[in-house]
């Protein structure tokens, strides 16, 4: 099945839009996880998978990741410069009174974290499914064959391995980046109009989701402990 559009925003920033940048670790960890989607789903044969994940690892500029990418991905219509952009209305609505967005410095910091490892989980499940998918099929090939063929696999393997080793190394980066995304939403939350205005901007940069009820429980453990140490109210 095809990707939404949406994807495009998960990178550091739009490829289609600001090719010129360049790419980042977790740029080019981030192709290799959609490569390897969808090589499981079946949209890419081994050959093309092989070549994809080759020109993934040599990615220079964000511009150089669109032409792997595209037409795995859904068409959608790109605001003219100088436009508003198009926003789902489900999306940009502020939902004032969501208590799963966290207000405090230990809510943000949990949840970071906690968004952290769901990342991390995401990426080594993608990188599993291609790897255990390719090594299937070369063992069915080699007792076809009645002898060990040259053990190709190797190549998926370590090509999807790339986006689960730089999500370990940018470990930090990732989670500092995820505690300014949760810091605006909290403003955004508590009534600032910059923050409010920032989130209907751009409203995919600042979705998230924490699957798991002891995730959410040790998020909110950690805002109500603070609020009773302390004594204080919200961060802003």
């Amino acid at each position: 099945m095809a990707l939404d559009s949406a994807v495009w925003l998960t990178f550091s920033a739009d490829p289609r839009a600001e090719g010129a940048l360049r790419a980042s670790d977790r740029d080019r960890g981030r192709v290799f996880e959609i490569l390897g989607g969808a090589f499981a789903e079946g949209l890419l044969d081994v050959d093309e998978h092989a070549e994809r994940l080759e020109a993934a690892g040599e990615i220079k500029t964000l511009a150089e990741i669109v032409p792997l990418l595209e037409d795995l991905v859904r068409p959608a219509d790109i605001p003219a410069p100088g436009t508003a952009p198009l926003v789902r209305p489900e999306i940009a609505a502020l939902d004032e009174h969501d208590d799963e967005i966290p207000t405090t410095p230990e809510g943000i910091d949990a949840t970071a974290l906690e968004l952290y490892r769901a990342d991390l989980r995401r990426m080594a499940i993608s990188s599993a499914a291609p790897s255990l998918l390719t090594v299937a099929i070369w063992l069915v090939i080699s007792i076809a064959s009645r002898e060990l063929i040259f053990f190709w696999p190797a190549f998926v393997i370590l090509g999807t391995g790339m986006g689960v080793f730089s999500t370990v190394m940018a470990k930090d980066s990732i989670i500092k980046q995820r505690k300014r995304m949760l810091t605006t939403r909290a403003k955004a939350k508590l009534g600032d109009a910059d923050a409010q205005a920032e989130i209907r901007a751009n409203p995919k940069a600042f979705e998230y989701d924490i699957t798991g009820t002891r995730a959410k429980r040790r998020i909110r453990r950690a805002e109500i402990e603070r609020r009773r140490r302390r004594g204080e109210g919200p961060l802003f």
